[in-house]
């Protein structure tokens, strides 16, 4: 097989040519042309976006997220070592806590 012939650029021959996988050049070129188009419309409107933007705004948002995720990561955090100390304690490894009078 030659490098200028049709069966080369529309094969790629794999584990020493037991296989044969046909590429679609005309489907890649669409997919590829529809990706780059959909990219530079949300580009352009992600532009606009960021130049309308008031940074306050974005520093208060940002700052309440942040804060909701520290108190879901909090949570979660003591969840797990709450199990852990549970699991512990009913397999003897650790004495339950002293009861207050």
């Amino acid at each position: 097989m030659s490098l200028f012939s049709s069966d080369y650029y529309s094969t790629n021959r794999l584990t020493g040519g037991d296989q044969m996988v046909k590429l679609m050049p005309d489907k890649i070129a669409s997919a590829t042309s529809y990706c780059v188009s959909g990219a530079l419309v949300c580009g352009g409107s992600v532009y606009q976006w960021v130049q309308n933007l008031d940074w306050n705004t974005v520093a208060v948002i940002s700052g309440i997220v942040i804060g909701i995720a520290t108190f879901i990561v909090n949570a979660w955090y003591k969840r797990q070592m709450l199990k852990v100390y549970k699991g512990a304690v009913e397999r003897g490894i650790l004495s339950p806590p002293g009861q207050e009078e």
